[in-house]
């Protein structure tokens, strides 16, 4: 007889399930469920207590949680565990393109569909989904088109290696690389969310300062980020070699791209607040003073109503107060992370020594002129109603009344010329009252002889035609012509600014409602960018103010003092009422 190990019933000596509560009877060895304990019959593939699956007999498990896995499972899928390498897994063939385990007798790659041959397969440059980050060696090929050349930076999360794009002729490009099992498990969902994140956000940008992405993939528990290769150095690295602060207009060259680069970003619907504005994230090109911003892992968008930001980052002695979780970020969290990475290149002093403590710049670098000290000095400011409230209004202080004589050249740019030395004269479209006609404005283009040039605008509220202008052949002496485009406003972009009052308390709580309900003037800025394809550069710059409705104007005051009284009210009956109640 054999005993029902549940309820003690006795039961026929070949039978399979217990005749009084139904379990099942266990077989001549003594196999049990991993996961709830209970008998299991001979040959069982599924436990019927709890429908756990069982492994085979020749079936690899996790020594874990019991439970089978596939052959070439790196992790558990039900416990999350590292799983040892079994001797099958070393014994079976790589495939020679990628390096991926291939099952015996394929012959294509299940990861990259690359033929395998008959021949023995060399061992690959890399192993396969390794711990860590920054060990793929040259020659090794992801994703079937990119071939690692060089390490460029290692750290602690990640690493970017310098390859060539086979599927485009070689075209250099960086790779970045990064590894979860390099970060904490509690931060991992946050970090893989913020590496997605740029990618995303840099895949759908187009902008002159910006690094292009151009591929996402994930191989294993790493993931990468191809991007467009900038050649050059990090402004931190140069720092580095630096004895004696840079010149100052040299700073305000990387300043006018930065301005204008960091107020492309905040014109875009939602707001993308960077956040980490730092010298180790601009890459000055190498050879000229064409600046890259990159590293937008933490970027955000802007969430009117918010009253601060969900995760706090940031560099410390960059980050302004309100980026440790006392305010939602802003406009003016970037204005002072560009303050803070200007008054160190002009000073060479590093913030992260004191942060939020910015000695008057003209005191540490007597050669800087009081305008641009002064307007350095007010980026800096702790209070964010104190600084510039935004990157056009920062930029304008800046450059006020300055000729950039040394207007950064691309490479291939004919340095030199007069013709692409920096801006021309400006376009201004004057005051535009909010919902009216669309004005235009025509200015002339000067095209060198034979060359095509494309005209583009970075803000979406100016419109050129035509886009592409091509110069007259050359002859009769004339090196260039001059042809007119036209610029046109689109009203339905064009938004007023909100009216913003500084002061004392009172003052500040009734800017609070008038912020939010009183619309006013607002100059709006955009460059008209000219790029020729023998590679002369220029750019035109383009305002209007955008002027409100009177009615609206009034409506906003009258909505805003009915506001102010009400809550007035409310205050003066709770206190009427602690007093009966006291």
């Amino acid at each position: 007889m054999s005993e029902c190990p549940s309820c003690g019933t006795d039961n026929k000596p070949q039978a399979r399930f217990c005749r009084a509560c139904g379990t099942p009877m266990p077989s001549g060895d003594g196999r049990t469920c991993p996961q709830c304990g209970c008998a299991l019959r001979e040959g069982a593939r599924f436990c019927k207590q709890c429908g756990t699956p069982l492994p085979a007999d020749d079936q690899r498990v996790c020594r874990h949680c019991g439970r089978p896995v596939k052959e070439t499972s790196l992790f558990c899928p039900f416990c999350g565990e590292q799983l040892e390498a079994s001797p099958p897994q070393q014994e079976r063939e790589r495939c020679p393109n990628c390096g991926a385990l291939t099952r015996p007798g394929a012959r294509f790659c299940s990861n990259c569909s690359h033929e395998i041959s008959d021949t023995a397969m060399p061992e690959p440059t890399q192993q396969p989904h390794g711990f860590g980050t920054g060990d793929l060696l040259p020659t090794t090929l992801l994703a079937g088109r990119y071939v690692i050349l060089e390490k460029i930076a290692q750290g602690g999360m990640g690493a970017v290696y310098k390859a060539k794009d086979k599927r485009l002729q070689g075209t250099l490009v960086a790779v970045k690389e990064m590894s979860e099992s390099a970060i904490q498990p509690s931060e991992r969902e946050q970090v893989i969310e913020c590496f997605q994140r740029e990618a995303e956000l840099l895949a759908r940008l187009r902008h002159p300062n910006l690094a292009r992405v151009t591929d996402r993939f994930q191989r294993g528990d790493r993931h990468y980020t191809v991007m467009e290769y900038v050649e050059g150095d990090t402004l931190h690295d140069v720092l580095k070699t630096r004895s004696e602060p840079f010149p100052e207009e040299r700073v305000l060259i990387w300043a006018d791209q930065l301005c204008d680069v960091l107020a492309f970003l905040h014109r875009q619907h939602p707001k993308i607040i960077y956040r980490d504005m730092k010298p180790g994230n601009v890459m000055v090109m190498e050879g000229t003073d064409v600046v890259k911003l990159i590293d937008f892992g933490i970027a955000r968008f802007y969430k009117p109503g918010r009253r601060r930001d969900t995760i706090e980052f940031g560099t410390d002695g960059y980050a302004p107060p309100e980026q440790y979780g006392k305010a939602q970020t802003d406009e003016r969290s970037d204005v002072y992370a560009l303050g803070a990475t200007l008054h160190q290149l002009l000073s060479l002093r590093d913030p992260v020594s004191k942060p939020f403590h910015f000695p008057p710049l003209h005191r540490l670098n007597p050669k800087v002129s009081h305008r641009v000290a002064s307007v350095i000095d007010k980026a800096v400011e702790a209070s964010k109603s104190e600084r510039y409230q935004d990157m056009d209004e920062m930029r304008t202080a800046l450059l006020e009344g300055v000729s950039l004589a040394g207007s950064p050249v691309a490479v291939g740019d004919q340095a030199g010329s007069p013709e692409d030395d920096g801006e021309s004269s400006a376009v201004d479209f004057g005051e535009v009252g909010v919902g009216d006609a669309a004005p235009s404005r025509s200015v002339s283009i000067p095209v060198p002889a034979g060359e095509t040039v494309q005209l583009s605008s970075d803000a979406p509220w100016l419109k050129v035609r035509p886009r592409s202008v091509k110069g007259a052949a050359a002859g009769g002496g004339s090196p260039a012509t001059s042809v007119d485009a036209t610029l046109t406003l689109v009203p339905e972009a064009l938004n007023a600014g909100r009216r913003r009052l500084t002061g004392g308390w009172l003052t500040r709580w009734a800017g609070w409602h008038t912020q939010l309900l009183v619309p006013a003037p607002e100059t709006q800025r955009a460059r008209l960018k000219i790029e020729g394809s023998g590679g002369t550069r220029h750019h035109v710059p383009v305002s209007v103010t955008v002027v409100p409705r009177g009615w609206n104007v009034t409506l906003g005051w009258l909505v805003t003092v009915a506001a102010l009284l009400i809550e007035v009210g409310v205050l003066l009956a709770l206190g009427l009422l602690a007093l009966l109640l006291w």
